[in-house]
């Protein structure tokens, strides 16, 4: 499957139809911190209960806070999940605005290669390279080096989505009795809403980074 046909030159060379990233950003900015205070509330209430003896405090029934506890949950990890997509759909289409050319990768695919198995565990680190160098340098994003922030986002996100803690319940499932499932259960949770904040602080980085470059170079060429 091919990801993209390559731009054609009056797509790269004009700048015209450039989506100013500042909204979209700040809010994708917000939601990012709101996983992030989410994800330092849930470890310490994990935390809590593997202390008391793992899998007490995660038994507490559906008591109507555990309800909004977890809408909240849902809600925040949701639109945080589309306003990044979002955010990375507007992120490559401006970069070919600014006169990027022959990206591999076109809008849709640096969005849908996610959604494909086994291919999600490398195509969508690339179209995010992509979007990054040619944020850097729009007329040369060939040459630029990939930023080390691109890989430590990929490396949390392979650990904390690509199926490592998923491995490690199963197998205590079939090695442990129902106590030290129990045990593992909720340390894996624990794990889970830990590595959460790196990831976020991590993307937070990238998409800060990514929308100043590219305004930078918007105000440039609308001055020229």
């Amino acid at each position: 499957m091919e990801d993209a046909k390559p731009a054609t030159g009056e797509e790269t060379s004009s700048h015209s139809g450039f989506r100013d990233p500042t909204t979209l950003t700040k809010w994708t900015r917000v939601f990012l911190y709101a996983g992030i205070a989410l994800a330092l509330v849930s470890a310490w209430e994990v935390a809590g209960g593997l202390q008391m003896g793992g899998g007490e405090g995660s038994q507490e029934g559906l008591t109507p806070g555990a309800i909004v506890w977890r809408f909240a949950e849902i809600a925040i990890g949701l639109t945080t999940a589309i306003l990044v997509l979002t955010w990375i759909y507007r992120a490559n289409h401006n970069a070919r605005q600014l006169g990027a050319a022959d990206m591999h990768f076109t809008p849709g695919w640096a969005v849908g290669w996610y959604f494909v198995p086994i291919a999600w565990f490398w195509k969508p680190y690339q179209a995010m390279r992509e979007i990054w160098r040619a944020s850097v340098s729009p007329s040369d994003w060939r040459a630029v080096p990939v930023s080390t922030l691109l890989r430590w986002w990929w490396g949390l996100w392979i650990v904390r989505f690509g199926g490592a803690l998923e491995i490690v319940g199963w197998v205590a499932n079939r090695n442990l009795d129902e106590a030290g499932t129990e045990t593992v259960e909720v340390a894996t949770e624990l794990v889970d809403w830990v590595l959460e904040i790196p990831l976020a602080l991590v993307l937070l980085a990238i998409v800060g980074a990514v929308s100043r470059m590219q305004a930078a170079h918007y105000r440039r060429r609308s001055e020229a």
